[in-house]
């Protein structure tokens, strides 16, 4: 099960990565979000890290 998860989060990740980099805007704004995007991957990976850990 956390296999799974670990999966589908790094895979939404990717696929969110890719969507900003192929969307047609200017570089500038492709970057903000990209930013944004990464700081709340690292932000939900955090919580969905403490989760399992209170689990154990």
């Amino acid at each position: 099960m956390r296999r799974w998860f670990k999966t589908l989060f790094a895979g939404g990740i990717i696929g969110g990565i890719f969507g900003v980099l192929f969307a047609p805007e200017k570089g500038e704004k492709s970057r903000a979000k990209l930013k944004d995007a990464v700081e709340k991957g690292k932000e939900k990976f955090d919580e969905i890290k403490g989760d399992f850990q209170e689990k154990e």
